[in-house]
């Protein structure tokens, strides 16, 4: 189930992804691949530039799976997509998250780089 709603993933099937994803949360809430089928659901609106959505789907990875593998990386994505709709200071704190959290991640270098990038933005 996972496997097939990642591959509609692939291919740009957003709305099969999502109920693909969805659905496996749903029938394995506990599996140690649900965080991962919910941040990909955050990662398909992402794709489709509905930040808003990306970010409530990346808040349920963090709220509902603080201790799985994927909560670096919805802290971090949850940034990118926060700064998407102008909201630099939470962004700011979705990075610092990471870093504060998750030192030794990808996710933390990667955090470490978007917080220097709005550094250097010119004040508006």
């Amino acid at each position: 189930m996972f496997d097939t709603a990642r591959a509609d993933y692939a291919a740009g099937q957003w709305s099969l992804a999502i109920t693909g994803f969805d659905a496996f949360i749903k029938t394995f809430p506990r599996s140690e691949m649900a965080d991962d089928a919910q941040f990909y659901i955050g990662e398909t609106y992402y794709a489709q530039n509905k930040w808003m959505d990306a970010i409530t789907a990346y808040n349920a990875v963090i709220q509902n799976y603080p201790m799985g593998n994927a909560a670096a990386d919805a802290y971090y994505k949850r940034g990118l997509a926060q700064e998407r709709v102008g909201d630099l200071d939470t962004a700011r704190d979705s990075w610092n998250n990471v870093l504060k959290n998750y030192p030794d991640s990808q996710a933390a270098i990667l955090a470490k780089q978007s917080l220097d990038r709005v550094a250097r933005r010119p004040a508006q």
